[in-house]
């Protein structure tokens, strides 16, 4: 059964396998549906300071395999999910392109986003409150729909550095929570921030040879099929005497609806009332 620590594993394993034993955790970020404080957390769980390092010192936060730094291996040959050895889809295509192909399936991708949804892990949640002041009053799921917005619409520019008024200018979110955000994740070496060249900006920078193409960005929304609602209305009553009926369904039918049945009944006559009024003995006539 997969579980959110296992997944952040698995993934970072494979990632090592086909890059070398390199995995810097804004690579393995575009592939779980998780923020990046959690993926270092869980990360850290992983290394163990032998077969798995963690580099805090070099330009980006980076975990090293030095076991598989050797490793060449034919990225085709992994055709499976690591999580649950399913096989995995052909490569996905965007605009007619072929682009690369995720890392877990679409299941093991969907279990890991609704287990951390609905219960994410206590011990980690714990120490992530005391990275930045005031992180305990945000959105774990906000800041990791955030951070997921930031790399998508940082790398579809295809720019080497960006400021975060770039940003603003595609997101939803207002320039004050990218900049927020972005400096954080600076801080913490996921990105690199410095002056444009210019130098009267700040800008920031992913690491190398990373894309997020649509279709894996959109896999975080959870698109589900969509139908209209058909609405049947029977305006004639049952035979057995109850009224009219009203049902929903799902999609509604390519036939054409039921014609309608009419019943037409004469309007009753209405009862006319007697008048009959009742005197007092003393007052009838003799």
């Amino acid at each position: 059964m997969i579980t959110v620590p296992l997944a952040v594993e698995k993934v970072l394993f494979r990632l090592a396998l086909l890059g070398e034993g390199l995995v810097p955790i804004a690579r393995a970020f575009l592939e779980l549906p998780l923020s990046l404080e959690e993926i270092e957390q869980y990360a850290d769980q992983v290394a163990d300071g032998r077969s798995v390092l963690k580099n805090e010192w070099g330009e980006f936060l980076s975990y090293e395999f030095p076991e598989l730094a050797r490793s060449k291996v034919d990225p085709k040959a992994l055709d499976d999910c690591p999580a649950c050895l399913g096989a995995l889809p052909p490569p996905p295509t965007q605009g007619g392109v072929e682009v690369r192909r995720p890392v877990l399936c679409d299941t093991c991708f969907r279990a890991v986003r609704r287990l951390n949804a609905r219960s994410p892990d206590e011990g980690v949640m714990s120490k992530l409150k005391g990275l930045f002041r005031g992180e305990e009053e945000d959105d774990p799921l906000e800041v990791m729909r955030t951070e997921h917005e930031i790399f998508y619409l940082g790398l579809r520019l295809g720019v080497e550095q960006f400021t975060h008024t770039t940003l603003a200018a595609q997101s939803r979110l207002p320039s004050h929570q990218l900049k927020e955000r972005l400096d954080r994740m600076a801080a913490r070496r996921y990105i690199h921030v410095g002056l444009v060249p210019s130098g009267d900006a700040v800008g920031y920078r992913f690491p190398p040879g990373l894309d997020y193409p649509k279709v894996h960005y959109d896999r975080l929304a959870d698109p589900r099929p969509s139908g209209k609602l058909a609405l049947h209305l029977e305006a004639h009553h049952p035979a057995d005497g109850s009224s009219p009926g009203v049902s929903f369904g799902g999609t509604a039918p390519d036939s054409a609806p039921p014609s309608r049945r009419w019943e037409v009944r004469a309007r009753p006559t209405p009862k006319k009332k007697l008048d009959i009024r009742v005197r007092p003995r003393n007052r009838r006539e003799p």
